[in-house]
């Protein structure tokens, strides 16, 4: 089937409901530059170089060669190439010499999954060197984990989880990774956000040991030494391949207006199914990918879910299922952006604009693997960002890769680490800490975890069920998931979970729907009840925002606006649902239903202020419009500018003017802070989209939200843009007046 025939029976079907496609990029495939024959190469063995080429590597790649070289030279580095361009021969083969001469690795993967995926990778390699490999996870046999404690592999495969617990709770595990000279970090693209925090923590808890060597791979971050040296605490030197795929891959952007891109995506894996094509669809929400496997089911297509939150044996089945042929089509979350083997794509299907062009050439990189051709079709909707580059498609495809966001200082971490550290130790000196670690000691001694006593910090009895229970991939609290029987079947970390397991919520799990009978903040519980599948509704939180504090870290002036980044405390306050029909206008519910008890939660995190000038052309009501929209079109700016996600930022708008933008995460994510620097750019791209949209005065495309807690009320895109084209082109000195007002959203 030519790429030719295949696009124009896509677009063929899909103009039953008058979709088009509106741009599409061909991306060559790209050899990255050759090294020397692996003959030549006489710093290594005669028995690992006759062991290369009987697995078919003769000759490496430059790049390849200039990273075996540093590692074996004892140096700490970052290596970035794109798919399928050989990064893990980079760090395996300088690991194999290792072993050779008597040294030990550690190979971390970001997921257990893809830790396990890797072995018969590597073991291909290592098992006629008589190298021994060993994976040591959650599910590793005691009997396996006593061999690896008295006899430790050459090479052993684990995940970041696993060595956060086990330097915490196990003194063999600690010995069994104090023994190590090398410690890989592969994909490190996965160490973002919350998780980005941790990595960082855990890799100052293994420079305890002394000096480690750190190597690190990834195909698509702005890579620099200093996010080398922000995530991992060391130096380290940037080792480049090619960006660009092995393979040829078609792009394209499909213009689906306001169609459910739900809907779209289901009928257009469902088509591609039918050819013949194995199907990835991606998408950001959990429920989402439930929604999309749901509706291909109706187009005559039978496509399974992979998402966090399902057990891991679905997963397991899901990933085997695909691999050997039993399904041909996935609807799957971030879960499956990295590298597990799940066999040959022919197409990915993106739902949405992913959260960053780093995440999109992930996603992309899933198709067509192997040298063959692989199709990635990507829906763009009537939402500002999605509006934004359909008059732009070039520029799509021509952004620069984002920096890796995360905040180290995010104080839930620092509890976390803290606390494992202290339980590490026995004991703790105030003064032999770094201060934020003193900050976080204090608020676990307010929790009952720890005593100080002047300069002595002691743990008390809770301080091992805490770390025990302690994840490194959420800082919120986890609310489980009933169903009437008392079985769990899901879990969701909070604040996000406040906004799909309010009272009487529509929830979707493994495709059915469930309505949410009660939901227990003390007790970190909800329950929810089956109910009928051919529901023709949906629901939607009716809450609002509101901020308590802020602690500043930061300030400075963005054409002239006072602008502050620090600590700010949120209340979120769930006051009741919206009703929407399924097939009906996504602007206008069916019915609102407030509680007459709202559900609030409080938590910490890293955030934005911002003070805007009310114009003297304005009334009250006027700016009230323009403050609104501004911070509604400033969030979506964010996706351009920070990469952020759909769902990595929210904000609260005032009356005074004031705007505040910040992470949705407990603790910080880094993603506000990345917003807070390229804050100028932002309001550029805002202008752009203000005053770009044909609409009388606000739509989805331009100023609308689908996460507005008042159903995008109060908004105005002609005041908002006037408020930015005055901010951008007349550079007021605004004073940092007093917040004043209830927030508007």
């Amino acid at each position: 089937m030519s790429q030719d025939y295949l696009l124009s029976r896509v677009e063929e079907r899909l103009s039953y409901f008058n979709i088009k496609i509106a741009h599409v990029y061909t991306e060559t495939a790209l050899e990255p530059d050759l090294g020397s024959e692996v003959d030549q190469l006489t710093y290594l063995q005669k028995q690992l170089i006759e062991e290369l080429k009987k697995n078919g590597i003769k000759r490496l790649y430059k790049f390849q060669e200039e990273a075996i070289k540093k590692i074996l030279d004892g140096k700490s580095i970052l290596i970035i190439s794109g798919t399928g361009t050989g990064k893990t021969e980079s760090f395996l083969i300088p690991a194999l010499q290792f072993a050779l001469n008597g040294k030990r690795s550690v190979f971390i993967y970001p997921t257990k999954a893809l830790a396990r995926d890797q072995l018969d990778r590597i073991k291909k390699f290592s098992k006629d060197l008589g190298i021994s490999v060993g994976v040591f996870d959650g599910d590793t046999p005691d009997k396996e984990r006593d061999k690896m404690y008295t006899d430790p592999p050459d090479i052993l495969i684990t995940n970041p989880d696993m060595i956060h617990l086990g330097l915490s709770l196990s003194y063999r595990f600690r010995n069994l990774v104090r023994g190590a000279d090398l410690f890989v970090f592969d994909e490190v693209h996965a160490y973002e956000g919350v998780l980005g925090a941790h990595i960082r923590m855990i890799s100052d808890r293994l420079r305890e040991f002394g000096n480690v060597q750190i190597v690190s791979s990834s195909g698509t971050i702005d890579a620099s030494p200093y996010l080398f040296s922000e995530l991992f605490g060391i130096e380290g030197e940037i080792v480049k391949g090619t960006l660009r795929r092995k393979g040829v891959a078609i792009h394209s952007l499909l213009n689906i207006g306001s169609a459910s891109r739900w809907t779209i995506s289901a009928f257009l894996a469902s088509f591609l199914i039918k050819e013949g094509l194995k199907v990835l669809v991606f998408t950001d929400s959990q429920q989402m990918a439930e929604l999309i496997a749901k509706i291909a089911s109706k187009f005559g297509a039978d496509i399974m879910v992979h998402r966090a939150g399902i057990s891991k044996e679905e997963r397991r089945v899901v990933e085997d299922g695909i691999k050997k042929g039993r399904i041909n089509g996935i609807a799957a979350t971030s879960t499956l952006e990295l590298g597990i083997d799940i066999g040959d794509l022919d197409a990915v299907i993106m739902a949405q604009n992913p959260p960053s062009y780093t995440k999109y050439l992930q996603r992309a990189g899933r198709a067509g693997r192997r040298n063959r051709i692989g199709y990635i079709f990507t829906l763009l909707g009537d939402d500002p960002i999605d509006s934004y580059y359909l008059r732009r498609p070039k520029e799509f495809f021509e952004r620069k890769l984002t920096p890796l966001t995360f905040d180290p200082t995010n104080i839930e971490v620092l509890k976390v680490h803290a606390a494992a550290c202290l339980l590490e130790k026995g004991k703790l000196s105030v003064s032999a800490i770094p201060p934020n670690w003193v900050k976080a000691f204090k608020l676990l001694e307010r929790e009952g975890m720890v005593v100080i006593k002047g300069e002595v910090i002691l743990p008390t009895q809770k301080l091992l069920p805490f770390v025990r229970s302690s994840r490194i991939r959420s800082t919120g609290p986890i609310i489980r998931i009933y169903d009437e029987s008392g079985k769990v079947v899901g879990e969701r970390e909070l604040p996000v979970a406040l906004f799909d397991l309010y009272p009487r919520a529509i929830y979707l799990i493994s495709k059915h729907n469930y309505v949410v009978e009660s939901i227990d903040l003390d007790n970190l519980k909800a329950v929810v009840k089956r109910v009928r599948d051919d529901l023709d509704y949906y629901t939607k939180p009716i809450y609002s925002s509101h901020l308590m504090s802020i602690e500043t870290l930061e300030e400075r002036k963005v054409y002239g606006l006072p602008v502050k980044y620090g600590n700010v405390r949120i209340m979120e306050v769930v006051e009741g649902y919206a009703i929407y029909d399924l097939m009906g206008r996504k602007d206008r519910p069916r019915e609102e239903i407030y509680y007459k008890e709202p559900i609030t939660f409080t938590y910490e995190t890293k955030g934005l202020l911002i003070k805007h000038p009310i114009l003297p052309e304005f009334n009250e009501i006027d700016a009230m419009e323009a403050f609104h929209a501004t911070e509604h079109v400033l969030i979506s700016a964010a996706r351009v500018v920070a990469g952020a996600g759909m769902t990595d930022l929210s904000g609260i708008s005032y009356p005074s003017g004031h705007v505040v933008i910040y992470d949705s995460v407990v603790g910080g994510s880094g993603v506000a802070k990345l917003l807070f620097e390229r804050l100028e750019d932002a309001y550029l791209v805002a202008k752009d989209i203000t005053s770009s949209c044909d609409c009388e005065d606000g739509c989805p495309k331009c100023i609308y939200s689908p996460f507005c807690g008042n159903n995008n009320k109060v908004l105005s895109r002609r005041k908002s843009f006037r408020l930015i084209k005055t901010i951008t082109e007349e550079r007021l000195e605004e004073k940092n007046d007093e917040l004043f007002g209830k927030p508007i959203a």
